[in-house]
C-alpha cells in the first residue's frame, strides 16, 4: 500500500492494544494505530481516520466487536476487520466470519496476528481491484452501447436536427448522463446555440448563445472554448475548472463535464456536452471512446445536406467508394427508362470474387479488403468511372449495361477486366470470378427486382461449373437452393469431405506455439475449399451440427494424440462447441468417449463457447464443464467483449480464459484511445486469475501493446493463418520461435 498503513483498535485494556502493536512491529510491518473502546469513538474514527485495518476485541463491556463489525461493512465492504479475542468457540467462529470478519486471533496465539493481517491486506486490495473493473467494464459497456446507438443514427436519420436530438437522447438514456445539449455555431454571425438537448434543466437553454468569435467579448466558457478552439475540456467538478461555465452548464456545475468539438475538415462546427452525476466518472478511457463517438457524429454532419436527404452512408460503401445496392438500384432504374423507347436490352451483372474467403483465411481481412479495392479500382478503369458499378458487399460487385452499350457481351467485358492477375502488397493474386446476368424487361421491370434476379443468377453460377448464368424463373426458388445445399451438406460428413485447419496461439514470453484453434472447413467438391460462415448456419438450423462436432472432437483428439506420440512440444488444442452441444444430455459421458480419454493422463483440451453462452443460467452446463475441468480440459470464453455478460455469471462459471474479440484487437493502435476495452478485459480477467488470448493479431504494433497491456498469448495471421494438421506438425517440429513474428514461420507454411 501507498502510504503508511492505518490501523483502528477497538480494545478498552490499553496494555493489550500495545502488545497486539508490538507484535506487528516485529513483522516489519510500519503503521500508525489509533485505539477507541466506545460506539461513538469508533464511528467517529471510522470517518475521520479513515482506517485500512480494523482489529476489534469481541467482548467489551458496552461495545462489542459483532456490532463494529455491522458497522464497517456498512461503510465499506471491503475493509478488512480481524477479530482479537481471548476465546472463542468454533460456532462463534464460524459466525463472525459469516457476518463478514476476515479473519480472527487468539490473543494467547498472537503469532497469527502478522500473516493474518498481511493476508487480510491482499484480499482487500484483490476485492476492490476486481470491483473497480466490473465498474469499468459496465461503464465502458454503456459508452460503447452509445457509440452503437450513435452509429445507428447515423446510418437512420436523414436530417440534422433528427439526428442531433437522438444523440443526446441516446447519451441520456443509454450512456445515463444526467444532461447532454448540442450547440451549432450559426455561420456568418460567430455565435452558436443549443440546437439539441436533453436532461435536468433543458428548458433554461433558450436564448443562451455562445459568442465565438475572436473579439474580447470571445464566450470563455466551457462549450465557448471548445467552439473557439477545437479543443476537448472535461473536469470532474466545477472547482477543478478556472474558466466560467455558461447557463446551460450550470446545472452541471457540480458534476462531471466534458465538451467534445463537432468538427466538419477540422474546423469546429459544434459541439457536443454531456454531463454525469458520477464523480470520476470521466476517466480516460471513456472520454477516448466519448471522442471516437463524436468523431462518428461529425463525419455524419459532414455528409449530411442541409436541404437534402442524401448523406454518404446511406449510398456509398466506405470500404470501396462505389455505391452501394440502394444507390446502384437507384442508377439502374434512371437507365431503364419506358421499355417502348429502348433498342436493345438493359442487364444487370452481379459477380463474385470467388477468392475473397481464401484471402482472408490465409492472409488476413487487411489484405482481403486490399483486394476489394484493386477490384473497385479496375472497374473504374474498365467502365470509365464508377457511375455504372457497385459493392454489393462481401467479394459481390454488380454492373449495369445500358441498352446501347458497346459490344462484347457483358459477361465477357467482366471476364477479360480479370484476365490478368491483381497486385496486392507485392503479391500477384488471380481473381477468378463467377457472373449472373438479368435482362430488362424480359427478367424484371423494377431496378430491385433486376439486381435480385441477376444474384440469383449468379448464385447458380456459383454452384454450377459455368463461368456465368442468365437469369431464368426457375432460379428464384431460393428454397430449392436451401435443400440442394442440405442434401449436399448431409452427404459431407459421410463422403469424408469435411477437414479441419488449425491456428496456433503463440505466447510470448515462453516464445513458442502453446496452443492450436481448430477450425472447420469443408472440402466440397464443385466450389473447393468452403470456410465455416458459408455453411455452419445450415448446420445449425438443421441439427447437423451435432453429427458434425463429434466429428470434430475426434479428429482433433486423433492429431493431438498423433503429436504426443510422436513427442513433439505439447500444445493445447482448443475446440469449439455449440448452444446445441452444451445442451445435449450426457454431454460430459459423450465428450470423454469422443475425445478417446485414457486413464492416467488429462485431456490437452479446451473447449471454447460465446460469450452469448454466459446468459444461459443452466445449473446443469455449469456441473457438465466443472466434470471436464476436472479430466484436464479447459473452457475459453470466445470472442469475449462482444456481448453484454452477467458478471457475477462470470464470477460463477468454471472458466479459465478469456478470449479478446479480434474486432477490438483490430482497433489497437499506439493512440490511447484503442486501448480501452482490451485493458479493461485483461484487468478483469486478471482479478479472476484467467488468462488472456487476443485473436485477430494481424501487425507487430498490435502485438507490442497487448504484450504493454499484459496479454503474452495471441492467435492471428501475424503468427500464422489456420493451417492443416501437417503444417502444425512442421511448426511444433521447428522448435521455439516457430510461429513467432519474423520466425520461421513462412518455412512450413504452404
Amino acid at each position: 500500500m501507498s502510504g503508511e498503513l492505518k490501523i483502528l483498535m477497538l480494545e478498552d485494556v490499553p496494555e493489550e492494544a500495545e502488545v497486539l502493536q508490538r507484535e506487528l512491529h516485529k513483522s516489519g510491518l510500519q503503521f500508525v494505530a489509533r485505539r477507541v473502546q466506545t460506539r461513538q469513538a469508533f464511528s467517529a474514527a471510522l470517518e475521520e481516520f479513515t482506517p485500512d485495518l480494523v482489529l476489534a476485541d469481541s467482548r467489551l463491556p458496552a461495545f462489542d466487536g459483532r456490532t463494529a463489525l455491522q458497522m464497517v461493512r456498512q461503510k465499506d465492504p471491503f475493509l478488512p476487520v480481524i477479530m482479537v479475542t481471548g476465546a472463542l468457540g468454533d460456532e462463534a467462529a464460524v459466525e463472525l466470519l459469516i457476518a463478514g470478519a476476515s479473519d480472527y486471533v487468539l490473543k494467547d496465539r498472537l503469532a497469527r496476528l502478522a500473516p493474518a493481517v498481511q493476508r487480510a491486506l491482499r484480499e482487500m486490495a484483490m476485492g476492490r481491484e476486481r470491483q473497480e473493473a466490473e465498474t469499468r467494464i459496465r461503464r465502458l459497456t454503456r459508452v460503447l452501447q452509445m457509440l452503437s446507438g450513435i452509429n445507428t443514427a447515423v446510418v437512420r436519420f436523414r436530417e440534422q436536427p433528427a439526428l442531433l436530438e437522438e444523440a443526446c437522447r441516446i447519451a441520456y438514456q443509454v450512456g445515463h448522463y444526467a444532461y447532454s445539449f448540442v450547440a451549432l455555431i450559426d455561420p456568418g454571425k460567430g455565435v452558436a446555440r443549443p440546437v439539441a438537448w436533453t436532461g435536468k434543466g433543458a428548458e433554461g437553454r433558450n436564448g443562451v448563445t455562445f459568442r465565438v468569435a475572436n473579439s474580447p467579448d470571445a464566450d470563455c466558457s466551457v462549450t465557448g472554448r471548445v467552439l473557439r478552439t477545437g479543443d476537448v475540456i472535461a473536469f470532474d467538478n466545477a472547482s477543478d475548472y478556472a474558466g466560467p461555465i455558461s447557463d446551460v452548464e450550470r446545472i452541471a456545475a457540480n458534476y462531471c463535464l466534458a465538451s467534445f468539438p463537432l468538427l466538419v475538415d477540422n474546423t469546429p462546427v459544434g459541439a457536443f456536452t454531456v454531463a454525469s452525476t458520477q464523480q470520476g466518472m470521466l476517466g480516460d478511457e471513456e472520454l477516448d471512446l466519448l471522442q471516437e463517438m463524436v468523431a462518428n457524429l461529425s463525419f455524419a454532419l459532414q455528409y449530411l445536406h442541409k436541404d437534402s436527404a442524401l448523406r454518404y452512408l446511406s449510398y456509398f460503401d466506405p470500404l470501396t467508394d462505389l455505391a452501394n445496392r440502394t444507390l446502384f438500384c437507384e442508377r439502374v432504374a434512371r437507365l431503364m427508362g419506358p421499355p417502348p423507347n429502348l433498342v436493345g436490352e438493359t442487364v444487370v451483372a452481379a459477380f463474385n470474387v470467388q477468392c475473397v474467403s481464401l484471402i482472408n483465411d490465409s492472409f488476413g481481412h487487411h489484405i482481403g479488403d486490399l483486394l476489394l479495392q484493386c477490384v473497385a479500382d479496375r472497374l473504374r478503369q474498365l467502365f470509365d468511372g464508377s457511375e455504372r458499378v457497385a459493392h454489393l458487399g462481401g467479394g459481390a460487385f454488380a454492373v449495369v449495361f445500358p441498352h446501347d452499350a458497346p459490344p462484347p457481351a457483358p459477361h465477357v467485358q467482366i471476364g477479360e477486366a480479370f484476365a490478368r492477375p491483381l497486385t496486392v502488397k507485392g503479391r500477384e493474386i488471380p481473381v477468378p470470378v463467377k457472373c449472373g446476368l438479368a435482362r430488362f424487361p424480359a427478367d424484371g421491370n423494377a431496378a430491385e427486382t433486376l439486381v435480385q434476379n441477376a444474384e440469383a443468377a449468379l448464385h447458380v453460377a456459383q454452384a454450377g461449373g459455368s463461368s456465368y448464368r442468365y437469369y431464368h424463373k426457375e432460379m428464384s426458388s431460393s428454397t430449392a437452393e436451401r435443400l440442394a445445399l442440405e442434401h449436399r451438406l448431409r452427404g459431407a460428413l459421410d463422403r469424408g469431405e469435411f477437414v479441419l485447419y488449425y491456428q496456433p496461439q503463440f505466447h510470448r514470453r515462453e516464445h513458442r506455439i502453446v496452443g492450436v484453434e481448430a477450425l472447420l472447413r469443408w472440402q466440397d467438391p464443385e466450389r473447393g475449399l468452403v470456410t465455416p460462415g458459408e455453411f455452419l448456419p445450415m448446420l445449425e438450423s438443421t441439427g447437423l451440427i451435432l453429427r458434425v462436432g463429434e466429428w470434430v472432437l475426434r479428429q482433433a483428439a486423433e492429431d493431438s494424440r498423433r503429436w504426443r506420440h510422436f513427442d513433439l512440444p505439447p500444445v493445447r488444442v482448443a475446440i469449439n462447441v455449440s448452444t446445441a452441444e452444451l445442451s445435449q444430455p450426457g454431454l460430459v459421458a459423450r465428450f470423454l468417449q469422443l475425445a478417446g480419454k485414457h486413464n492416467g493422463r488429462g485431456l490437452d483440451l479446451d473447449l471454447e463457447i460465446t460469450e452469448g453462452e454466459l446468459l444461459q443460467d443452466s445449473a446443469s452446463i455449469t456441473e457438465a464443464l466443472q466434470q471436464l475441468r476436472a479430466q484436464g480440459v479447459r473452457v475459453a470464453i470466445d470472442d469475449f467483449g462482444t456481448g453484454f455478460s452477467s458478471l457475477s455469471r462470470l464470477s460463477e462459471l468454471p472458466i479459465d480464459i478469456l478470449k479478446i474479440d479480434c474486432s477490438f484487437v483490430r482497433r489497437l493502435t499506439p493512440d490511447r484511445a484503442s486501448h480501452a476495452i482490451v485493458s479493461t478485459i485483461i484487468a478483469l480477467a486478471r482479478s479472476y486469475d484467467l488468462d488472456t488470448v487476443a485473436e485477430g493479431v494481424e501487425t507487430a504494433t498490435q502485438l507490442e501493446i497487448l504484450a504493454a497491456l499484459g496479454c503474452d498469448i495471441s492467435q492471428g495471421y501475424l503468427h500464422s493463418p489456420a493451417v492443416p494438421a501437417e503444417t502444425i506438425e512442421a511448426l511444433l517440429r521447428a522448435g521455439p520461435d516457430a510461429g513467432a513474428p519474423n520466425g520461421k514461420t513462412n518455412e512450413y507454411l504452404p
